[in-house]
């Protein structure tokens, strides 16, 4: 798909607390307070007359242009402009259409142009976790609606792509990621092992017990402590498809384990192949734990 551009992009509150979330994420609409806004002069663009209104009622001009300002964003913007809200933990956005409707109680309604959509176009979920700061902060906004500083950051990432920094980060990473395979494969077994003790621990695993020790087959038995689950983890520097399935077979009548992992970094095993109840750790996996766990360069020094 096409890039996301926009000729504007602005936050809005939904409501008072959130009192609009709900309705306006499952209607498609936005909803806009500032009930006191002269309608007509608003449909008709005399921002001069509406600010002159919102003085009388402000006795603030500050607090009068501030108003016209956002009011004026409602009333104006168009299918060419994005609004933006955060709901659950999620960051939504909308395009917004059609007149405006004043409801009963003088607040305001308008349609989007599809609905509100909480993921990228590809399909990535926005989840506000996993975006920078710097578009959070519009959320501390004390108004209804503002400009939203970060839009080109924004535009990327509705986009799903990268500034060219975080572009080149990836690939280096990704260099990284390949070049970990074959250091792990100059590793001693009795090294190898200790590199995938290092993993689970660097994720909470925490060692109960060394089951088996053989130069091919290493055995280990980890616990969670933060949910009390128990792990047979098997660690082979070769591993084979048959070797695999007996694996299995043995993993079947252990009973204590909530989890089992079959850990490999040399043999020709798809990683996404698993048998029922085993989870694959194989080359590629694995060096991305590395990676993550920050163990590249304790690697290198291994095998140095």
């Amino acid at each position: 798909m096409g890039a996301v551009t926009a000729s504007s992009v602005y936050y809005i509150k939904l409501g008072r607390k959130g009192d609009w979330e709900t309705e306006s994420i499952h209607d498609g609409v936005l909803r806009f307070g500032y009930r006191e806004a002269p309608h007509v002069l608003c449909a008709a663009g005399d921002w001069a007359a509406v600010r002159e209104a919102m003085m009388r009622i402000r006795g603030d001009a500050g607090a009068a242009t501030r108003d016209v300002k956002q009011i004026r964003a409602f009333y104006e913007s168009d299918e060419t402009d994005i609004f933006i809200t955060f709901v659950g933990g999620l960051l939504y956005w909308c395009r917004p259409s059609g007149e405006i409707e004043i409801l009963d109680d003088n607040s305001h309604r308008r349609s989007t142009l599809d609905g509100w959509h909480s993921t990228t176009t590809g399909g990535t979920l926005l989840t506000a976790d996993r975006l920078s700061g710097h578009l959070l902060k519009v959320q501390m906004f004390r108004g209804t609606i503002c400009d939203v500083a970060a839009a080109d950051y924004l535009l990327r990432r509705l986009s799903d792509e990268l500034s060219p920094e975080v572009a080149a980060a990836e690939e280096a990473e990704s260099a990284l990621m390949v070049a970990v395979i074959p250091l792990m494969r100059l590793l001693t077994w009795q090294d190898f092992e200790l590199l995938v003790d290092l993993i689970f621990s660097s994720s909470g695993w925490r060692r109960v017990s060394q089951l088996g020790r053989t130069q091919k087959t290493i055995d280990l038995e980890l616990v969670l402590p933060s949910t009390s689950e128990r792990a047979f983890v098997q660690v082979k520097s070769k591993a084979s498809r048959a070797a695999l399935d007996d694996y299995a077979v043995r993993l079947e009548e252990a009973e204590a384990y909530d989890r089992m992992f079959f850990v490999w970094h040399t043999g020709a095993i798809p990683e996404d192949e698993a048998p029922e109840g085993v989870i694959m750790l194989g080359p590629q996996r694995l060096a991305r734990m590395v990676v993550d766990a920050g163990l590249s360069s304790w690697l290198r020094e291994k095998v140095t």
